[in-house]
């Protein structure tokens, strides 16, 4: 049976060891900051996006009013995707 040194002493390396780890994960942090900076811009910019979503939709119009065409081709294209992925999905949900 551990006496009361034993265990205040086994305490105190656990104190240490916690700060040597607690030292080593900031620094490893530090090497992901740029990820975690460029993540953190990604998420406010969709959060900006949800509270104003008519500009997106006012860029598209002024875009298809600028170009017609090349409006119309992309409309097409999606369209054409859309029901590709429509029908893909209808079939992943029959083999359930």
């Amino acid at each position: 049976m551990s006496g009361p040194a034993e265990l205040w002493r086994r305490r105190l390396e656990l104190v240490h060891r916690s700060g040597v780890l607690r030292e080593r994960l900031a620094q490893h942090g530090t090497a992901l900051a740029p990820a975690f900076a460029v993540a953190e811009q990604t998420r406010e910019a969709a959060r900006w996006l949800r509270a104003h979503p008519w500009v997106p939709g006012l860029a598209l119009l002024w875009w298809a009013w600028r170009r017609p065409r090349r409006a119309w081709g992309w409309g097409v294209k999606l369209f054409r995707g859309g029901r590709w992925a429509w029908r893909i999905a209808r079939a992943w949900q029959g083999l359930r």
